[in-house]
């Protein structure tokens, strides 16, 4: 099979095209015949050997961790899913990914099918970032009803999802995004769009909820200024994490600080795709590469200024 490996981190072009054997599942495994593999920034720290992650990889190593394909043989202890079935998830934690390739081998509890009225291209876009937006909104911030939450980089791949499941909650949404994605935001249910670049958000958004940050440094200290006493700030960054002025700040104001690590869930995947399905989360990609332009695709997530999703064309 075709597939994309490094064997030394560093800059995107360590990213090689190479030819392998295509893996065989076990007794309780699936292999996926993967059509759309998502990029995320997490695979372009890890290539680059800076996220934690990278610590425990073993080289040479296939990076990526979403995915949607068909399924091309199960195990004999596999019933959920047989050979042929549309399917999609985040299928490289608690590992560290495998998409990049024309087959992977996944857990079945990790995978759920994919509705028939939802494309592959946007299937594969969803599962890392969706579960990080809904895990963020729904397990760490808690938002209900009448809440006022601010989403900073609200146009960014887990941003317009994050807008999205808050929405669905009931809350008040304001946004962080450059101009040309004001329409689309306020398309997706943000109440208050906030041009950053025109605009201190703090200013224009105070005594919140919650916020959600992706960003770090700066952006994390002045959002502290729009949340009141008692409220919460997820930070993404996992590269932000302890920052000491950021801690510092929370606890001046008496706010719940969190540093969330997105963890694999198959039952929230169906719930995501059954959103897709009813048409009540849609996912904006920004660009599509062919894998044997994977560093351009890497370097495309690597310059912060891509909306929505960045995805591979596999098979």
């Amino acid at each position: 099979m075709k597939a994309v490996i490094i064997s030394e981190f560093g800059p995107p072009e360590v990213l090689q095209n190479v030819t392998m054997e295509k893996p065989v599942p076990g007794d309780e495994e699936v292999l996926i015949k993967i059509k759309f593999a998502g990029i995320n920034p997490v695979d372009a720290k890890v290539r680059a050997g800076t996220n934690a992650r990278a610590k425990t990889l073993k080289l040479p190593a296939i990076l990526g961790w979403d995915v949607s394909g068909t399924i091309e043989s199960a195990g004999k202890n596999v019933s959920q899913f047989k050979s042929g079935d549309e399917v999609f998830g985040c299928i490289g934690f608690p590992g560290l990914g495998k998409t990049y390739a024309e087959f992977a081998i996944a857990d079945p509890k990790l995978l759920t099918k994919k509705p028939s009225d939802v494309s592959f291209e946007d299937a594969a876009a969803v599962p890392l970032a969706g579960l990080t937006a809904y895990q963020a909104i729904n397990e760490h911030l808690k938002i209900i009803k009448g809440q006022k939450v601010l989403i900073q980089a609200a146009a960014g791949g887990v941003g317009h999802l994050a807008v999205q499941f808050a929405k669905l909650n009931g809350a008040f949404v304001a946004g962080t995004a450059s101009e040309k994605n004001e329409a689309f935001l306020k398309q997706i249910g943000v109440d208050q769009f906030i041009n950053y670049k025109k605009e201190k958000f703090e200013e224009v958004f105070k005594n919140g909820d919650a916020v959600l940050d992706a960003m770090g440094g700066d952006v994390l200290y002045r959002s502290f200024l729009c949340v009141k006493k008692g409220g919460k700030v997820v930070c993404l960054p996992s590269s932000t994490k302890n920052d000491p002025e950021a801690i510092r700040l929370a606890e001046e104001r008496n706010i719940d600080l969190i540093w969330p690590m997105m963890h694999p869930d198959g039952e929230q995947m169906r719930q995501i795709a059954s959103l897709m399905a009813q048409k009540k989360l849609i996912v904006k990609i920004d660009k599509i590469f062919n894998l044997d332009e994977i560093a351009e695709a890497h370097k495309a997530i690597e310059s912060h200024s891509t909306d929505g999703k960045i995805i591979i064309r596999i098979g």
